[in-house]
């Protein structure tokens, strides 16, 4: 926690007068941004980002007229695999745009605000190596694990089923667009506003 914090503040003074220096201000608002990829594979440090969603949640409230849906290029890493999980088709990512429009998007969307998503590790690792090479930092924001605080207020063990489906259905959320990412970030959203009101 230490060397974070040490490496947080350092970056904090790199960032000085730059256009991201706002992201390492603490923040005091309300808001959450929930957040989703879709990739060519499942190893955050090699596979390729493919789409990008986030999702802002206002006062327990999703604001679902600001929100972020980003499509990237095709990558020759898409394989079969994958296609099958999120039904995403090279052909449906010809008006991708290039990452040099899609960090300082994202990154101006969230802000410092806290992130949310369902193995949210895996989209804040793989964020953090694209952030990293074309700006030097990585996310400083906070992250909010979907699957945790489900376990905290349903009181559930570390062997009950988290799955997402099982997360959702025992909420009564609809499940809609599973597998894109506007899709899974706007349900993950769904299932916060829910478990802050129990």
């Amino acid at each position: 926690m230490v060397a974070k914090t040490l490496k947080t503040m350092g970056t904090r003074f790199k960032v000085q007068g730059t256009p991201w220096e706002p992201l390492f201000m603490p923040y005091h608002g309300d808001e959450v941004i929930s957040i989703d990829c879709e990739t060519t594979g499942l190893n955050p440090l090699q596979d390729d980002l493919l789409t990008l969603a986030a999702v802002k949640i206002r006062d327990g409230k999703i604001m679902t007229s600001e929100k972020l849906d980003i499509r990237l290029p095709a990558s020759p890493k898409q394989a079969a695999d994958s296609i099958r999980i999120h039904r995403i088709r090279k052909v449906d990512l010809e008006d991708g745009v290039g990452l040099d429009q899609a960090l300082p998007r994202f990154l101006d969307f969230i802000g410092n605000r806290p992130l949310l998503g369902y193995y949210i590790n895996f989209d804040v690792t793989l964020l953090n190596r694209y952030i990293q090479q074309a700006f030097g930092f990585e996310l400083p924001n906070p992250t909010l694990e979907l699957a945790d605080i489900y376990a905290s207020k349903e009181r559930i063990d570390e062997t009950a089923d988290r799955r997402l489906e099982t997360i959702l259905n025992a909420l009564g959320v609809p499940v809609m667009g599973r597998h894109t990412a506007i899709g899974d970030a706007t349900m993950v959203a769904m299932a916060y506003v829910k478990l802050m009101r129990r």
